[in-house]
């Protein structure tokens, strides 16, 4: 039997709350603001990571940055472990993190990816770092970049909550509906 690579990745929508302790490694997109275990954090935006720097923040486990945004900041004092990782930005945290897993994990599962089958691109982050108005059909726009994570052929699990309208993205994505 082979044991397939697991990943979970928590971004920063409203149904993150569906994460639950998972059998594998887990990436959380931007500054950590739920108690759970993580393996890595992802950051692909400057607002983000000079939040940490500038607030001190120090964690036990790398923050994964761009290659460009490492290169911005390198000449800053961190207080934490930052290392250029991602090769490419996809638009959102979420599929950054998703596309580079990819390479190493053979099943993905996502969390509080909100815009995958809704409207609503609202980021828990913005209670940290306030950020202008988001463009009406932002969702849409960010679904064009997921396409490219989709492209590389691994198993996707998608937690959405149990009402949720599912999207047909190909026959590699899963939708796994909460029962809450």
């Amino acid at each position: 039997m082979v044991i397939q690579r697991q990943i979970a990745i928590v971004g920063n929508g409203p149904s993150r709350n569906l994460y639950r302790p998972f059998r594998g490694d887990v990436c959380i997109c931007n500054i950590p603001q739920l108690d759970i275990k993580y393996d890595y954090i992802s950051i692909i935006d400057r607002k983000a990571s000079d939040y940490v720097i500038n607030n001190g923040l120090k964690f036990d486990k790398p923050i994964l940055l761009t290659e460009k945004l490492h290169s911005e900041i390198q000449n800053q004092k961190k207080p934490t472990e930052m290392i250029a990782t991602f090769k490419e930005r996809l638009m959102n945290n979420a599929a950054t993190a998703a596309y580079h897993f990819s390479q190493t994990y053979d099943v993905i599962w996502l969390f509080g990816c909100d815009a995958l089958w809704s409207d609503n691109t609202i980021s828990h982050q913005d209670t940290l770092i306030p950020r202008p108005l988001r463009r009406n059909d932002l969702h849409q726009v960010w679904r064009k970049y997921w396409q490219k994570v989709w492209d590389t052929g691994k198993t996707f699990v998608i937690v959405c909550p149990k009402d949720a309208e599912t999207v047909n993205y190909g026959k590699n994505i899963i939708w796994n509906r909460s029962k809450i």
